[in-house]
């Protein structure tokens, strides 16, 4: 092999006197902004008969252009997502005004109704009335409607509020399990509390004068709650008939009483409780009977 010829310090280049001061020899050697020497070539070209707008560089025309398109872009975008936005608001807004004249036309049936049931009754218990048999019968009447919750009653009782934290007052806590808002009651919330007040002896139950039945059903649409397929809206007042201090006493100290305490302190609702003399709940609208079997002789 034929070795590699080294070079010798002989050979190499000389070393620049002024190579540590590379910066100043640069500062020196060019001492103008790049600013005035792209004005001094642009002065040059006008000299030389070369139209200004020539000079204009090709980088500034592109960027203009690509600004401009962008301008189209997002202008486009934002009409766009304004006019959906539009037209959900719009949407939203005709269907909350639907069921807000549903929810009219429905109290009004169901007052109706209620009139109706009350002339109904009146008469019955005029036809009833007439002789000992109908008398007997007209007891028994009585009794299944009292046992069903079709017929008003009146009595002793408690009362009992529930109602959505305050938006002030709402701690931000974990949400409560498969539940979309902690500060908000809920549909389970009320069903714990009415499934208390039977537990404690409730003779008979209403929230927001709608009387709860064996086939009521207590459910959510939403962030709405339906009792008896009735639309509610908050405070939601329950009334139970029965011995006030035995109910409230069994409802606090109970189960359902210690939940709504917690749900009190972590997520703000907000729950009170008092004892009524004297409470008046209406009658549930009366079932369609699909089938009946004779019962028992006395």
């Amino acid at each position: 092999m034929t070795p590699t010829p080294t070079r010798t310090g002989q050979d190499a280049a000389p070393r620049r006197v002024d190579g540590s001061m590379s910066l100043l020899v640069d500062v020196m050697a060019n001492s103008l902004d790049e600013g005035y020497a792209e004005r001094a070539a642009r002065k040059a070209g006008e000299q030389a008969g070369v139209p200004a707008a020539a000079a204009v560089p090709v980088r500034g025309l592109t960027t203009v252009v690509g600004l401009v398109l962008l301008g189209l872009v997002t202008g486009t975008a934002v009409a766009q997502v304004r006019a959906r936005q539009d037209e959900r608001a719009g949407v939203r807004t005709g269907l909350a005004a639907e069921v807000r004249e549903r929810t009219g036309e429905t109290d009004e049936l169901a007052d109706r109704a209620e009139r109706l049931r009350a002339e109904v009754a009146a008469t019955q218990a005029e036809v009833l009335g007439v002789d000992a048999a109908g008398r007997s019968v007209a007891r028994r009447l009585v009794q299944l409607g009292l046992a069903s919750g079709t017929l008003p009653v009146q009595g002793p009782g408690i009362v009992v509020t529930l109602q959505d934290a305050l938006p002030e007052q709402e701690p931000a806590a974990v949400p409560r399990q498969g539940g979309p808002a902690e500060g908000r009651v809920q549909d389970r919330d009320i069903q714990d509390l009415v499934n208390a007040l039977w537990a404690a002896g409730a003779e008979a139950v209403s929230v927001n004068d709608v009387r709860l039945t064996a086939l009521t059903a207590i459910r959510s649409a939403g962030d709405a709650i339906l009792v008896d397929f009735r639309l509610l809206s908050p405070p939601y007042v329950v009334r139970a008939v029965g011995d006030p201090a035995v109910l409230e006493f069994e409802l606090l100290d109970g189960a359902a009483g210690r939940r709504l305490a917690t749900y009190v302190s972590l997520y703000g609702l907000r729950f009170e409780s008092r004892r009524e003399e004297s409470l008046s709940l209406p009658g549930a609208s009366t079932r369609e009977l699909r089938a009946a079997l004779p019962g028992e002789g006395p």
